[in-house]
């Protein structure tokens, strides 16, 4: 028995079974730590200006601030994606809460604009630690038919998040400015620590199990989550079958191995990022320069991007990951271009093309880069792709932070323009369809492509 059939066949019935109560556990799992993550990033937006008038930094610097934790979530997936493959989904599980819990609580306790920068990107990087295992971990425990639908659930946290971070925050400024912020950035410890308790106890993936050579345990595993013992057959291919450990060089493999998935999803999340964070971190200022009232049209955009996911929860495993994909890039691109043309005294058209940009985010990229970035890969290296992708995209969000301030608001119109229908070209060139396929089906194709690539670059060197 080859060990790419051991595994289909070992799990078979995980891919084939009915959704049951663990698989909602785990998505609330995962999901809970995408939603700290939103949280945390969208709140500290309402808090800007007490933070301005507590400490007086220099514009720089408190633009600094508003990107310091999406610069720690860069470093943090970078990081996260390598150690999650080598020592596992589970233990990163729980350290990293721990780790964002503290340095949340320290980040409304600081006396001075460098502190709290330090303390933010610290915060950054231990929920930027929490993506690759989010991904990785959902995808390797979900069955093959619903497996998008979970995926795309569990980016739909992050907009929750935004939902709920917006009425908090306007309650926080109650309090006054000066020391609102601070009980805005540690009130994100709340539903971490929750997140945090929930997660102990959680077990290991079997399929990363399996790859270190942990047969007994994997069983074990795989037998918890189909709720009976694996059939005879199954047990003795498995006593019988020769396990080595799978070999990774991670990074190296990544982008050597599985360099055009690797190039896709990098740059779709990079043109995503600026999109998003363009629109939403920068939501205050486009509504303010759109004429649009904060808190309802605020509510309303993170709204709408909910009914967005939910559109794509609803039809990702029916017309598949491409479709959905495109309909949102295009769907951005249309509405940005509206927000272009339209007169500025034109609010409600304006208000309408703002939040639908939002919905047609949540129908294609915003959901499908979640479900793209652990299909693609082999479990071996899920977890360091996601890092990979996370880094990459996060980087158009630091440069999105960077320059945006300094330019008009026609510019950034312009500019978000420019990155969806850059991103709906690159999808429509590059794109893949993985539906219905099982995550072993999906890596041994793509072992295939890479065979045919070595081979075919072999011959060209002779």
């Amino acid at each position: 028995m080859d060990w790419e059939t051991l595994k289909e066949k070992l799990f078979s019935e995980m891919n084939s079974m009915k959704s049951k109560p663990f698989h909602y556990r785990m998505l609330l799992l995962t999901g809970g730590g995408i939603f700290v993550d939103g949280y945390n990033i969208i709140i500290i937006s309402f808090g800007l200006a007490g933070i301005q008038e507590a400490f007086h930094p220099s514009a720089y610097l408190l633009g600094l601030i508003g990107l310091s934790v999406i610069i720690g979530n860069l470093i943090g997936a970078l990081i996260a994606g390598y150690v999650v493959d080598k020592v596992g989904r589970k233990t990163i599980f729980i350290l990293d809460l721990i780790f964002f819990v503290g340095f949340v609580i320290l980040s409304g306790l600081v006396t001075n604009s460098y502190e709290l920068l330090i303390a933010r990107i610290l915060v950054g990087l231990g929920i930027g630690l929490d993506y690759p295992i989010a991904t990785s971990y959902l995808s390797e425990f979900s069955p093959v038919k619903p497996r998008g639908k979970y995926l795309v659930m569990n980016i739909t946290f992050f907009n929750i998040a935004g939902i709920v971070a917006t009425p908090v925050a306007y309650w926080l400024l109650g309090f006054g400015e000066l020391v609102a912020w601070r009980y805005m950035l540690m009130s994100a410890a709340i539903p971490a620590l929750i997140v945090l308790l929930a997660r102990l106890g959680t077990p290991e993936s079997p399929r990363w199990l399996l790859t270190k050579g942990r047969k007994e345990e994997a069983r074990r595993v795989i037998e918890e989550v189909i709720g009976k013992p694996l059939d005879t057959d199954a047990v003795e291919l498995l006593e019988n079958t020769e396990i080595t450990p799978e070999h990774s060089t991670y990074y190296k493999e990544l982008l050597t191995k599985h360099t055009r998935d690797a190039i896709f999803i990098g740059v779709f999340y990079f043109l995503f990022a600026i999109a998003f964070l363009g629109t939403s971190i920068f939501g205050p200022e486009f509504e303010s320069g759109l004429h649009l009232p904060g808190e309802i049209s605020s509510m309303i955009f993170w709204s709408l991007f909910v009914v967005g996911d939910i559109i794509c929860i609803l039809s990702i495993d029916r017309i598949g990951r491409r479709s959905v994909t495109l309909i949102g890039w295009a769907g951005m691109s249309a509405m940005m271009l509206a927000l272009i043309l339209l007169p500025k005294s034109y609010y409600i058209g304006l208000e309408l093309a703002f939040t639908l940009f939002a919905m047609f985010q949540g129908i294609g990229p915003g959901s499908t880069h979640m479900v793209y970035s652990p299909e693609l890969f082999p479990t071996r290296i899920r977890a360091t792709a996601e890092g990979w992708k996370q880094g990459v995209g996060r980087l158009g969000g630091v440069l999105t932070g960077v320059f945006f301030p300094a330019i008009s608001l026609d510019d950034k119109l312009y500019i978000i323009f420019a990155a969806s229908a850059l991103g709906l070209i690159w999808s429509l060139a590059l794109a893949k369809e993985t539906k219905g396929k099982s995550l072993e089906e999906i890596s041994e194709k793509a072992k295939i492509e890479e065979d045919k690539t070595s081979i075919k670059r072999t011959t060209e060197r002779f």
